[in-house]
């Protein structure tokens, strides 16, 4: 009998991670982002809503700092997972705060030099439904000429209180617009593993 064998190659590992008991800590990061709203910083890829600076984690914040420690603990088991390695003491973390509102959105984009990214949701309208969602494009730029993966191309997820999706930097991901008038909150964090004085 012939011994058959389908390799799924080139996969990308997308980690969704439900954070237990987030009420607290979710109202507390809320609150203190809109503490800090001033005006707009310059945008990337958003397009309408506030983007803070990118130096949430110097904040000396009770919520801040729990969640810093959640982040450092759950990208430490993405890379294990997807490495079998360790996370060596050189490695640094920067994170910023989104707000959208209604007809917010995010163009296409990756994070540049980043190991791996996450985002963490701490404020959601219940009415949201599909919209305002993060969606990942298949970073096979070939296959979208497939017709058999054509329709497979995107893998999207919806915005969920309490949640935190950790991926690969370079994966390129768009949010889809937010059809809500009332705010949909989220902390974006960028992971550098062991680059030593890079951030110097």
């Amino acid at each position: 009998m012939n011994k058959s064998t389908i390799h799924s190659i080139f996969p990308t590992p997308i980690g969704i991670y439900e954070i237990n008991n987030y009420e607290s800590l979710n109202k507390g990061l809320t609150d203190f982002l809109y503490s800090i709203k001033k005006e707009d910083n310059p945008q990337r890829s958003m397009v309408g809503g506030y983007h803070t600076k990118e130096n949430l984690l110097f904040y000396d914040n009770t919520y801040i700092k729990e969640f810093h420690k959640i982040m450092s603990k759950k990208f430490k088991e993405y890379f294990y997972y997807i490495s079998k390695k360790e996370i060596g003491e050189n490695s640094k973390m920067a994170s910023w705060g989104m707000i959208y509102n209604f007809g917010h959105y995010a163009k296409t984009h990756n994070h540049p030099l980043a190991d791996m990214s996450a985002a963490y949701y701490c404020k959601v309208p219940k009415e949201l439904n599909d919209n305002g969602s993060i969606v990942f494009n298949d970073p096979r730029p070939t296959a979208k000429w497939d017709k058999n993966f054509s329709k497979n191309s995107k893998k999207s997820f919806k915005a969920k209180e309490g949640t935190l999706i950790i991926f690969p930097g370079w994966l390129e991901h768009f949010v889809t617009p937010h059809n809500s008038n009332e705010d949909r909150i989220c902390i974006s964090t960028n992971f550098f593993v062991d680059h030593g004085t890079f951030f110097k």
